[in-house]
């Protein structure tokens, strides 16, 4: 790496790096503030006035605190340290600097040097990877030489594996502290690869934890279609060379949102949402099936994790900014992303039912329009039976897209685009006319006008979703 204040920052870590997750301060996209009389740095990204933090400042322990207190002094609304851990908080306490923690997930830890899968308390996880190893899957550590002497075939499958893992998430792809970097400073990591055959199907990366005379197996991935244990096998090759090794220390990082609920401090709003964050989000991201994944190794112990704002309490504000930087900067750009990926993954069956229960609607809908009085209703009853013979038209045209969704035609796409059209264009002259015909109509009337409008309001969204997202068949499927 060229980056002089990264290299800096690297060799504080090899002085002072005991948190879990200091080796991630050298990602990219972060800051640096660095006190070279204290021999510390922090690692940071600004949001607005705030400073969000990686972890925690790194440095001699006994300088954490007068660390934290000269960086604060430099954020206009403060810093937010998030994914703290205990001895943090006691050196704040111990200095006497204003602060308040809230805890957001549970870290396992384990002492490798008595790592087995023997006994009864690992016998789910030994018949997991005893299971990869049956399909054929086996484990072979790579190391950062090899990397470097096969750039066009080595690289080129870790980042197969890499893409596949990502196209398979849900959510947008986050960045800080979680972003896919497992090749900085690769000469410090540790690299293992699960193949069956020639096929990768996994990869690990473990940074250090320097401080600590251990690991933080950050990277954890298998496709897709990687035969159940891929990601147990990966695990326990790098636990077995940790207890081969020598080393004292290995992490899986946090679980978020574990243990939340048994946080101390004031606050029980907090928690709550976030205990209800935990409960009905999973669909974006299983919290509870990382943390069951976790302690299905049989961690040692599980550490506090906490999000520590100095000074002043933790508000929305401290959270808005925490999660800014996971979303990368654009909250709203990343909900969108997050929204496109779960439209994609809505089977065609379901695109069919919506478009025929679509269609279906607006058949009794066009006779009620043929039926009502058109001088009252559209002023003109020439005006009455073009929107009859439109919606008329506009249901025969969704019957025909319902077919080419179910047979997956690329068509589909088409006509779903020129529909969306035609119902903005319904959406936008049906509240032209509803406000200068209808806007004094209360009761059942104001229902049925309030109807015509948000109908083909949902009915453009509803198409403009199929012409973006609506399975199609592969080119070399089609007849």
């Amino acid at each position: 790496m060229s980056d002089p204040r990264r290299q800096q920052v690297l060799e504080l870590l090899r002085r002072h790096g005991t948190g879990a997750t200091s080796f991630q301060t050298l990602e990219r996209g972060l800051d640096y503030w660095i006190d070279e009389a204290r021999d510390g740095a922090v690692a940071y990204v600004q949001v607005g006035g705030r400073r969000v933090v990686a972890g925690t400042p790194i440095g001699p322990p006994d300088a954490q605190a007068e660390l934290a207190r000269a960086f604060t002094a430099t954020a206009r609304r403060g810093a937010v340290f998030f994914g703290a851990e205990a001895p943090f908080l006691d050196a704040l306490r111990a200095a006497g600097l204003p602060h308040a923690a809230l805890q957001i997930a549970e870290q396992p830890e384990w002492d490798p040097r008595g790592w087995t899968l023997d006994g009864p308390r690992r016998r789910t996880l030994r018949a997991q990877v005893r299971r990869a190893a049956r399909k054929g899957v086996r484990v072979r550590r790579v190391s950062p030489e090899e990397l470097a002497r096969a750039p066009g075939s080595l690289r080129v499958e870790i980042d197969a594996v890499l893409d596949r893992w990502l196209a398979a998430r849900p959510m947008s792809v986050m960045r800080f502290m979680v972003d896919l970097e497992p090749f900085t400073f690769p000469e410090e990591r540790r690299y293992y690869m699960a193949e069956q055959g020639d096929r990768p199907v996994g990869f690990l990366a473990a940074v250090p934890v320097y401080g600590r005379r251990g690991w933080f197996f950050e990277d954890v991935i298998r496709v897709p279609d990687a035969p159940n244990g891929t990601a147990e096998l990966l695990l326990h090759a790098a636990f077995s060379d940790a207890r081969d090794a020598g080393d004292a220390y290995v992490t899986l990082g946090m679980a978020p949102l574990a243990g939340v609920q048994r946080g101390p401090g004031p606050h029980r709003g907090l928690r709550a949402a976030l205990v209800l964050c935990r409960e009905y989000l999973g669909f974006l991201y299983g919290f509870q099936g990382v943390e069951s994944f976790k302690r299905r190794f049989v961690p040692d112990a599980w550490a506090p994790i906490y999000l520590v704002t100095a000074p002043g309490p933790v508000g929305v504000g401290a959270l808005r900014g925490v999660l800014t930087a996971f979303a990368g900067g654009g909250l709203v750009r990343f909900g969108l992303g997050t929204a496109a990926r779960l439209l994609a993954r809505v089977p065609m069956a379901l695109w069919a039912i919506a478009l025929g229960l679509l269609a279906g609607l607006l058949l009794p809908w066009t006779v009620l329009l043929a039926l009502v009085d058109g001088h009252h209703w559209f002023g003109d009853v020439s005006i009455q039976w073009a929107w009859v013979i439109f919606d008329a038209c506009l249901a025969g045209a969704l019957f025909v897209l319902t077919r080419l969704v179910i047979q997956r035609r690329a068509a589909a796409r088409s006509l779903a685009l020129f529909l969306a059209g035609t119902t903005f264009t319904d959406f936008v002259l049906s509240s032209v006319q509803a406000f200068h015909l209808h806007r004094d109509v209360v009761g059942w009337p104001l229902l049925l006008v309030l109807i015509g409008i948000a109908g083909p309001g949902l009915a453009t969204v509803l198409l403009l979703a199929i012409a973006r997202f609506a399975p199609v068949r592969p080119r070399e499927e089609r007849p």
